[in-house]
């Protein structure tokens, strides 16, 4: 007997996939779609396959976000924004110094 695909089968599923391999997923997909070489059914299933992938991806770096946040606090509790500065050919963060907030 086959089993039905459920939203809890695919929200276990998109928990065993890591960010990094979600976005590489994505880009393959927009690279192929971007060839044109596929069918319409096909070029659906992948744009909607890579919507789930974009969605995953903005809710990781959203909750990426809020963990910086919580520690970059400030002093009495506040959260201070601070812009996070970025090497642009290492990818690592150039500021981190100034990051660590008052866990240290």
């Amino acid at each position: 007997m086959e089993k039905k695909k459920t939203a809890k089968s695919a929200a276990d599923k998109a928990d065993r996939i890591d960010f990094e391999k979600a976005l590489k997923q994505l880009e393959e997909i927009a690279a192929a779609l971007e060839e044109g070489d596929l069918g319409l059914d096909e070029s659906i299933r992948k744009f909607e396959q890579g919507m789930r992938l974009a969605k995953f991806c903005r809710e990781k770096l959203d909750e990426a976000e809020r963990k910086i946040e919580i520690l970059q606090k400030a002093e009495g509790g506040k959260v201070a924004a601070r812009q996070v500065e970025v090497d642009g050919e290492s990818g690592e963060i150039a500021n981190e110094d100034d990051l660590q907030g008052s866990l240290l």
